[in-house]
């Protein structure tokens, strides 16, 4: 099926999200999966040659066409989304072709799952932004798509070190925000949400990761935040899992002192 990929990225941009225009078969397909397992079974039960046995064939074979067809779809999808993603993880440009809406709709849906009209990344807003950036700045910008995309298809840990500076125990709580709030939120409100026990001048914080790093986990617009593309990826990839495990560590700790108070509830500390 890989013959048949398109050769030119708005083409296959559009292929791209045109398999995805009956993304509703999802729940078809369970239940097609479902249905096809009952009727193998039933074909299993009955005796060859009677009319329930010729029923059960029937319906089995039926519900096997479509499911090799939605499997096939499948296919085709993560044929698309693989090129997709493997030609902008070297040949992304902010620039001609790559700055189509099509092309932006097609590779903000693969990269995170929703089609957007721009992608943000630290100051910059595709493809608004594209025809004023100076050289240096479509490096920038260039290395950060590619190393969004590359993380995606191998999984290289190109993310790492900049989720390091995302994390850092100033950091993680504003990032927890942004990663919530999913829109431009200013450094007050990110200052309110973080109460007391937050940073006095999260601007600060993620100013310096944007003057720091190399790859940029934030976007900024007249002074309100958000994640940028790159930061989104870098939140679904690593953040949620520490969430969890937070949460877990949480849930546990609180066992441990349930049982604790148990245990005296029912004279476990007593010397009779």
């Amino acid at each position: 099926m890989t013959d048949d990929l398109p050769e030119g990225i708005v083409e296959l941009a559009k292929a791209y999200l045109e398999s995805h225009d009956s993304d509703d078969t999802i729940d078809d397909e369970s239940e097609i999966e479902e249905n096809l397992e009952y009727w193998r079974e039933q074909v299993e039960e009955f005796e060859e040659g009677t009319p329930m046995y010729e029923m059960a064939v029937e319906e089995r074979d039926s519900y096997q066409e479509k499911y090799d067809e939605i499997s096939e779809q499948d296919e085709r999808r993560s044929e698309l989304r693989d090129e997709l993603l493997t030609r902008a993880s070297s040949e992304f440009a902010p620039q001609g072709d790559w700055m189509n809406e099509t092309v932006i709709s097609a590779l903000t849906h693969a990269i995170v799952g929703q089609q957007r009209d721009r992608i943000l990344i630290g100051d910059y807003s595709l493809p608004n932004d594209a025809d004023e950036l100076s050289k240096r700045e479509m490096v920038t910008v260039a290395k950060n798509v590619h190393a969004v995309a590359e993380e995606i298809v191998v999984s290289n840990g190109s993310l790492d070190e900049v989720w390091e500076m995302m994390s850092t125990d100033k950091r993680s709580p504003i990032t927890k925000v942004l990663a919530e709030e999913k829109e431009l939120v200013s450094s007050g409100d990110i200052s309110a949400q973080l109460g007391d026990g937050g940073t006095d001048n999260p601007g600060a914080n993620l100013r310096y990761v944007l003057n720091s790093a190399e790859y940029y986990p934030y976007y900024r617009e007249d002074g309100d935040w958000r994640l940028s593309l790159l930061g989104e990826v870098a939140w679904q990839t690593r953040g949620l899992d520490d969430v969890e495990d937070d949460e877990s560590s949480h849930d546990s700790e609180e066992t441990d002192q349930q049982s604790s108070l148990d245990e005296l509830d029912n004279g476990g500390g007593s010397d009779e």
